[in-house]
């Protein structure tokens, strides 16, 4: 008896693909400068005031020491004048007098204590003398310079690729053999 054999192969496809690249580059944008930082160089002088009170005081009889010795030694000098006065003039009034008793008499005026007055007036006020304060210095700006250079954008891309090729074709072979079948089949 006739068999028949049949051998089949089927269609074996090799596939390579490669994947797309997309490559984005920028490199950071680059500075270059100077700087150098502002300052204030100012300074405020304070206001000053000064209080001439001393005609005040003075009035008051407060004194300072300097014009405390002017008065003294004015009111001394005026003193010691009034007293000459008053000397030469008892030495006269005894010298021309007739009566007896010229020195009781000026005795007795000295024992009679002087008459006080009493004024009232307005105090002197003050003076005052006022320098307003200022704001003396300069302001420095300072520096800021700056150039920036920036970065280019580049992209690189490479598409996609796929390459198919055959690698066994597909195939049908049939042929007989005698009483039995063939095991290579």
């Amino acid at each position: 008896m006739q068999c028949l054999n049949i051998r089949t192969s089927n269609l074996v496809l090799q596939t390579k693909s490669k994947m797309a690249k997309a490559d984005p580059n920028m490199p950071q944008p680059t500075s270059k400068g100077e700087y150098k930082a502002p300052s204030a160089n100012v300074y405020a002088e304070p206001i000053k005031v000064e209080i001439d009170g001393r005609k005040t005081r003075e009035a008051l009889g407060i004194y300072t020491d300097a014009a405390f010795n002017k008065k003294m030694a004015s009111d001394g000098k005026q003193k010691f004048l009034a007293g000459i006065a008053r000397r030469m003039r008892e030495g006269r009034q005894a010298r021309t007098s007739t009566s007896t008793g010229v020195f009781a008499q000026i005795s007795k005026n000295k024992m009679i204590p002087p008459t006080k007055e009493i004024r009232v007036t307005t105090l002197p006020s003050p003076d005052f003398t006022v320098t307003p304060s200022r704001v003396n210095g300069d302001i420095d700006p300072g520096i800021s310079k700056m150039q920036i250079t920036a970065g280019k954008y580049k992209m690189e891309y490479t598409p996609p690729s796929v390459d198919i090729s055959v690698d066994q074709y597909s195939s049908v072979r049939m042929w007989t053999s005698e009483d039995n079948y063939d095991t290579y089949a």
